[in-house]
């Protein structure tokens, strides 16, 4: 029998009687071994349930999804610009699933991606009660950030907002989370909230693009001020890091109608109490934990810092050891 026959068939075979019909699938399940005819009788199980029957369904499935598939899962659904499902995925699992590592009497929880982000928080930020790092791998945190993201794509701005500082709340050097922040403030025109994310993010952000665009986000704030000789230093600025249009075509702007001399980036910068440079600290904790890693011959996670050194600084002799430690892989 073909899968249609076999579906034909068991479909005839349904009595209206929602229990008879639930034990009867049931059954089919045990007999049939083709995923296409499981899905099948999933689906028609399903439409037999009631609604208390399918929250605990969703309960027992959802259950036994690592957080990190259920993750790729919604990241799917985001590929595809399938926000709606997205959505929904996103509160029910957090709502049939509670949250892990809620505040507590005890302890404060952090989650971060790298020991380079965890010495950063070390540094800068002090906790009230003991700090409890989550578990590499136990990305709960991740799913306030993704739901953030779906909630902006929904023009839901206010809960988006809301989402993404739960988010940060466990990883506040967080360069990603940061960034996403900085985009929902650009969208809604809160200079304000920009330009204080824009310098968070070049406290804490080793990535290139991250930085460029917190340059850019910065030279679009003080362009909207009036203060265009500080807008262009911004823009110019940010091409250290990468590249990209936007900075430049808001350089031959400025430069159509503002005729001044050469610009002392650094001096403009520091005037306003802006980084000029990549932050010592991120440069000598990646120098740090990329010698410690490669004298204990983890050689994957020390080049993966040298490799943030050399991405931030292009530095020749870093490269040169990035090299040699690919030949000893």
């Amino acid at each position: 029998m073909t899968y249609n026959d076999i579906i034909a068939e068991i479909k005839s075979n349904l009595t209206g009687n929602a229990d008879k019909d639930k034990a009867y699938l049931i059954k089919q399940f045990k007999m049939h071994n083709l995923k296409e005819i499981h899905l099948e009788l999933g689906r028609l199980l399903w439409d037999l349930m009631s609604d208390e029957e399918q929250k605990e369904y969703k309960k027992a499935v959802i259950q036994d999804i690592p957080v990190d598939e259920f993750i790729k899962s919604v990241y799917s659904y985001l590929n595809y610009g399938d926000f709606e499902t997205a959505l929904k995925e996103l509160e029910d699992y957090m709502e049939i699933l509670p949250f892990k590592f809620m505040e507590d009497s005890q302890f404060d929880y952090f989650y971060f991606n790298n020991p380079l982000e965890e010495e950063l928080f070390r540094k800068y930020f002090k906790t009230p009660k003991e700090m409890k790092v989550i578990p590499f791998g136990d990305e709960y945190p991740r799913v306030f950030y993704l739901y953030g993201v779906v909630l902006m794509n929904l023009s839901e701005f206010d809960r988006a907002e809301s989402a993404l500082k739960k988010a940060l709340s466990y990883n506040p050097v967080s360069g990603e989370i940061l960034s996403t922040l900085s985009a929902l403030y650009d969208g809604n025109y809160d200079l304000n909230n920009l330009k204080k994310t824009a310098v968070e993010i070049l406290k804490f952000s080793y990535d290139p693009r991250e930085i460029a665009k917190a340059y850019r986000d910065l030279g679009y704030c003080y362009y909207e001020n009036k203060k265009c000789n500080i807008s262009k230093a911004l823009y110019e600025q940010s091409l250290n890091y990468e590249n990209h249009p936007r900075a430049q075509i808001e350089l031959q702007l400025i430069n159509s109608y503002l005729h001044i001399d050469e610009t002392d980036i650094k001096k403009v910068l520091n005037d306003e109490n802006i980084p000029a440079n990549i932050n010592d600290d991120i440069l000598e904790i990646s120098m740090f934990l990329a010698l410690d890693f490669e004298k204990k011959n983890l050689l994957n996670q020390s080049l993966y810092f040298y490799g943030v050194l050399y991405n931030l600084t292009h530095d020749e002799e870093v490269l040169t050891k990035i090299n040699d430690l690919k030949h000893r892989l």
